[in-house]
C-alpha cells in the first residue's frame, strides 16, 4: 500500500447491506486519507461541473461571493415566480452568452434553482427545458434596466416584501 500522492481511485459503498454497489471515481486524495478519515467522494453531477466550470468563480460554490455579485443562494428562486423573472434568469448576459447548450443551460439553472434556492421557488415551477432556454436565449435585454422592474413586480404582487429582497450592493468607486 502506497502512501504516496497520485491519482488514487475511491469506491463508496451504496445501498443497504447486502446490496453493495460499489462507485469508483478518480481523485488525487490518497486511499489512506479516504481510510483513516472515513471520507467518501461522490462524482459531481454534470449540471454541478458546469455550475463550477461557467458560474462559481463569481456567485461561489455556495451560491454566494462579494457583495457586488448578485447572491443565487436563498433569492434567485423568486425570479421563477412571475414570467418576466423566469425569462430574465435565461437572458442574464453571462447565461444567455455562454457557450454551452440550451440542454446544458437548462439543467444547470434546474441544478442552480433547486439546489440554492429551493424554498424560494414557487409550487408550480417547472423546470426549464432546452427548448425553452433556446428561446429564451436569442432575446438581448438590459439587465442593469430590466431587473428593478421584475423586482417592483414581485413585490406589486406580494411574492416579496420589499426591493430588499433581492438588492445588490453597490460596487464601490476606487
Amino acid at each position: 500500500m502506497s502512501r504516496g500522492f497520485g491519482l488514487w481511485l475511491v469506491s463508496a459503498a451504496l445501498g443497504a447491506p447486502g446490496n453493495v454497489q460499489a462507485q469508483v471515481i478518480a481523485t488525487d486524495v490518497p486511499d489512506v486519507v479516504a481510510r483513516e478519515s472515513a471520507l467518501r467522494l461522490t462524482a459531481m453531477s454534470r449540471p454541478a461541473r458546469i455550475y463550477a466550470t461557467n458560474c462559481q468563480g463569481c456567485h461561489g460554490h455556495t451560491g454566494v461571493s462579494v457583495a457586488e455579485i448578485p447572491p443565487l443562494a436563498g433569492r434567485i428562486g423568486y425570479f421563477a415566480r412571475v414570467p418576466d423573472g423566469r425569462s430574465y434568469l435565461v437572458q442574464v448576459p453571462n447565461v444567455a452568452l455562454n457557450p454551452s447548450s440550451d440542454q446544458d443551460i437548462a439543467d444547470v439553472l434546474n441544478w442552480v434553482l433547486l439546489t440554492f434556492s429551493r424554498e424560494q421557488l414557487p409550487s408550480y415551477f417547472q423546470p426549464y427545458t432546452a427548448t425553452e432556454v433556446s428561446t429564451l436565449r436569442s432575446a438581448r435585454i438590459d439587465a442593469a434596466a430590466l431587473r428593478p422592474r421584475i423586482v417592483a413586480e414581485l413585490v406589486a404582487a406580494g411574492q416579496i416584501p420589499s426591493p430588499d429582497v433581492l438588492a445588490i450592493a453597490p460596487a464601490p468607486l476606487h
